[in-house]
């Protein structure tokens, strides 16, 4: 019987994981620019405090009739990633999108680049016509 306590509670803290570390996921502000677009912008204290955390890759998932949402393009720098993300400024996405359909956009940074465990993402949900300027 006492086995079965001490499984059950070491089963809860590993399922649980590591409640010290910090959530690596961050919330993405997304805008409409003047073009019509939406802008992507993080916080300052999204960032390291010399603004080194650079863009792996950017996801674009949208949601399908059927209810799901699937990857429709994505942008990815694994080898060498070059852009830097800083805080206020858009986060430049190459892709065109259009109203009335639902996006997620996440955003992957690393910090250096060969450091792959100081991976962070930033998400942003949204419908082009309900961003504002």
């Amino acid at each position: 019987m006492e086995f079965k306590k001490v499984t059950l509670a070491l089963s809860c803290f590993i399922l649980a994981g590591c409640f010290l570390h910090p959530m690596p996921f961050r919330s993405t502000m997304a805008t409409l620019k003047t073009d019509g677009q939406p802008c992507f912008k993080v916080k300052k204290e999204s960032v390291t405090a010399n603004n080194q955390s650079r863009i792996m890759s950017i996801v674009i998932n949208k949601r399908f009739e059927d209810g799901y949402m699937r990857e429709i393009w994505s942008q990815r720098e694994h080898s060498f990633p070059i852009k830097v993300v800083v805080p206020g400024e858009c986060i430049p996405v190459d892709y065109h999108f259009v109203p009335n359909v639902e996006y997620s956009v996440t955003i992957y940074t690393i910090i250096p680049p060969d450091k792959i465990e100081t991976k962070r993402s930033w998400d942003a949900n949204f419908q082009l016509q309900d961003l504002k300027p």
